[in-house]
């Protein structure tokens, strides 16, 4: 790869879950920085940016934490508006919910239309009407799709981050009812795991590749680490039985690399307060070597 940036978005929005807020950080001492390094010719490591820390959930049940998440999305989306637009950029996460300050602050470097592929257990698609648990990172994906609250203005002159038409949905395996129902009317396009495992990852992979790249003209890959099964990647906050392999991670990815189209790549998700012996954190820092090395693919 030629020119890589790396930044940390060390983003929570739960107190119980502050350990997520921690893998930045941790990533780093295992060595994911130096990793990222040995793939670029040119390589310009950010560093991880100061967020405002939650250490007791307030405010409306059904959106807990929201002044922290808005104050720390500004803060997500003016860091990454200033990123270099020839670069490829790593954002270690963090919470799932980075994605709206940083599709805010990509757009105003980035000409043309975005897409995102977006895999997660989970279908991070719910908006305060529906919510169960009032978590902003179960609703993080469908604000970013301009469903939900008003945000902040700065968000909002951003508007629209996403459009649902040019959004894939990978590897969900718990839907909660109201979430299933909205994203399948949606125009996103959603694969389970199980339709993954059905039909088979390299020629979803393909498919899903073809169709953000006919769509878009950069493409995000957020990666949920969750979306691999807990047998494998254990230190995760919410655990799903069914998940994709590393393999099949990398070769999603891989297709992703192939369309020439992919500029952002996010992940999120880990809590390495659950990660025993460091296992599962050293497993991502060489996925990560596995993934940029698709860059080189023909």
């Amino acid at each position: 790869m030629k020119n890589v940036s790396l930044i940390g978005l060390p983003l929570y929005t739960r107190s119980k879950y502050h350990g997520i807020g921690m893998a930045p950080k941790a990533l780093r001492k295992l060595g994911i920085a130096e990793t990222v390094r040995q793939h670029a010719q040119n390589f310009k490591d950010l560093g991880d940016i100061e967020l405002s820390e939650i250490e007791a959930d307030t405010g409306p049940p059904r959106l807990r934490n929201s002044p922290e998440f808005l104050r720390n999305t500004d803060a997500v989306l003016e860091t990454l508006s200033k990123v270099d637009p020839d670069d490829f950029v790593f954002c270690l996460g963090g919470e799932c919910a980075l994605i709206v300050g940083s599709m805010a602050g990509f757009k105003t470097r980035l000409r043309g239309t975005r897409g995102v592929l977006w895999m997660d257990a989970h279908g991070d698609f719910n908006t305060p009407e529906i919510t169960i648990s009032g978590f902003i990172g179960g609703m993080c994906l469908a604000l970013a799709c301009g469903r939900g609250p008003t945000l902040t203005s700065s968000v909002e002159q951003a508007r629209p981050l996403l459009r649902e038409e040019n959004l894939v949905h990978l590897g969900s395996r718990s839907l909660d009812p109201s979430e299933s129902e909205i994203m399948k009317a949606s125009s996103l396009r959603l694969y389970s795991a199980s339709k993954l495992h059905e039909a088979g990852v390299p020629e979803i992979a393909r498919e899903a590749a073809r169709y953000l790249a006919e769509r878009s003209d950069w493409i995000v890959c957020h990666l949920d680490v969750d979306v691999i099964d807990p047998t494998i990647i254990s230190a995760v906050d919410f655990r799903e039985e069914g998940g994709l392999t590393v393999e099949e991670v990398r070769t999603v990815i891989g297709e992703l690399f192939r369309t020439r189209k992919l500029k952002v790549f996010d992940l999120a998700g880990y809590n390495p307060l659950l990660d025993r012996n460091n296992y599962s954190g050293y497993e991502l820092v060489k996925l990560t070597s596995q993934i940029l090395s698709a860059d080189k693919l023909d």
